[in-house]
């Protein structure tokens, strides 16, 4: 049902759309319990960019593909 409207789900589930919120905010409150207990202490850096540092980057990994014969292209511009 992905792409469909509440009420084209309801319609086609032969519900009220009042049902299809319900489960969506009951579906969005477990998503929220899910999140706060396994989301917590984890050891992830923080990583932060600029444009400079973007470029230089996808700079560095054209240069290694092309020695690895890859045969991709990526372009960086800074306007």
């Amino acid at each position: 049902m992905k792409g469909m409207s509440i009420e084209a789900i309801a319609d086609v589930l032969e519900v009220e759309s009042a049902s299809v919120k319900r489960w969506l905010a009951r579906a969005a409150e477990q998503c929220d319990k899910v999140n706060d207990s396994m989301m917590k202490d984890l050891n992830v850096p923080k990583i932060e960019m600029d444009e400079q540092n973007v470029c230089e980057f996808l700079e560095k990994i054209v240069e290694e593909s092309k020695t690895k014969n890859i045969g991709r292209l990526l372009v960086c511009k800074i306007v």
